[in-house]
């Protein structure tokens, strides 16, 4: 009796090392897919259908003047540059522009970050004759502080005609970060498209709530989900060059490439290149991938 309670022990403890190590490759495998989706779905958007019109419409990809509306120097690099590279990388005949609303100066470094700002443009792409940063007393950079979108309207107004802009990006009602200043740039582009018959086509950033932020890829194949059909039909049926279709959104991938690029970008705003910024510039999704929704128009709210 006592040994066969001896072998059953002996046969359960055998039991539960397989089925242990049986766990163990189960457990090995998922944890290989999970780090092998986001990098493969990262490389097909980026080199294979990220210029598909399901993807990047035509009014972003064949813009002439294209014009990217910030809050603070380094706005650019830390959320907007993937969208930035992905259409000027792809298509340099269009002209890129660049407009902050203000120079930075919470911690009295605005002049520093403004010149900071004019290597960044170079590095991304942008002429720096369209690099401009703002001053206005009424539009500096406080965290608690919400900002006169009525100002910031007749500012990006001003710009939209003298660079003849034909197409917008900024931020989203989240403003990526929260930041009040974001925030308000988001409001009053929003209310610009929506209040103007002759506004330009504008896209902003999607915000996502801060645990997604910063898992590196790992947010991607997420994010792509809604986006499935479309990454489909492109890899299958791609959309012919010059095609009208318009899309309400939009998903841009860095290549490797881009990523150095970026990189580069934020190297120049020396000024604030903190320790926690070296693990943003690796850790954050904004850094790798953005997708953008088309800001509703006059038009289009209308009918």
């Amino acid at each position: 009796m006592a040994r066969k309670i001896r072998d059953t022990k002996v046969f359960k403890a055998c039991y539960w090392f397989v089925g242990t190590r049986s766990r163990r490759r189960t457990l090995l495998r998922v944890a290989l897919v999970i780090l092998i989706v986001p990098l493969v779905l990262q490389w097909f958007l980026a080199y294979i259908v990220g210029s598909d019109a399901r993807l990047l419409p035509p009014e972003l990809l064949q813009s002439k003047n294209l014009l990217v509306v910030t809050a603070h120097p380094d706005d650019e690099c830390l959320f907007f540059s993937p969208t930035i590279l992905g259409i000027l990388d792809r298509n340099h005949a269009i002209n890129g522009g660049l407009l902050v609303m203000s120079t930075g100066n919470n911690y009295g470094k605005g002049e520093t970050r403004k010149q900071e700002l004019k290597g960044s443009c170079h590095a991304l792409g942008i002429n720096p004759s369209r690099c401009e940063a703002m001053n206005h007393p009424s539009l500096q950079d406080n965290p608690r502080v919400w900002w006169d979108t009525n100002l910031i309207q007749a500012i990006v107004r001003e710009y939209v005609k003298k660079w003849e802009v034909d197409a917008i990006i900024t931020f989203d009602e989240g403003g990526v970060s929260g930041h009040i200043n974001h925030r308000a740039v988001s409001a009053a582009v929003s209310e610009y498209v929506l209040g103007d018959k002759d506004a330009p086509p504008a896209y902003k950033l999607v915000t996502t709530a801060v645990l997604r932020k910063y898992t590196f890829l790992f947010d991607l194949p997420l994010t792509a989900l809604s986006f499935t059909w479309r990454i489909i039909c492109a890899a299958f049926y791609p959309s012919a060059k010059g095609s009208p279709e318009i899309s309400s959104k939009a998903l841009l991938a860095n290549s490797w490439h881009r990523y150095v690029m970026t990189r580069g970008a934020f190297a120049s705003h020396d000024s604030q290149y903190s320790w926690d910024r070296h693990l943003y510039m690796i850790l954050s999704r904004y850094v790798w991938f953005n997708d953008l929704k088309r800001i509703p128009t006059q038009i289009a709210s209308s009918s």
